[in-house]
């Protein structure tokens, strides 16, 4: 099977009628969150399986928020 990663906005007509099909109430409690390896991004994502080809819909990507420790005394 083939893997591919792509963008809500960019999915074909096919991929996005299988969407709809395999989550006809939303798919909001199905998504989860994953960093990009290298970049400071967190995208949110779905899976959806269509012809034989796995695909990995991002739907938001925000920047990754990092805590510092700002107290001089730690």
């Amino acid at each position: 099977m083939r893997n591919l990663i792509i963008s809500y906005r960019k999915l074909p007509s096919q991929v996005l009628e299988t969407l709809n099909s395999t989550y006809p109430h939303g798919y909001d409690d199905h998504t989860f969150e994953f960093e990009i390896p290298g970049r400071q991004v967190i995208c949110k994502a779905i899976r959806v399986t269509a012809e034989g080809v796995n695909y990995l819909i991002k739907l938001e990507s925000r920047p990754k928020q990092t805590d510092f420790l700002l107290d001089e005394d730690w």
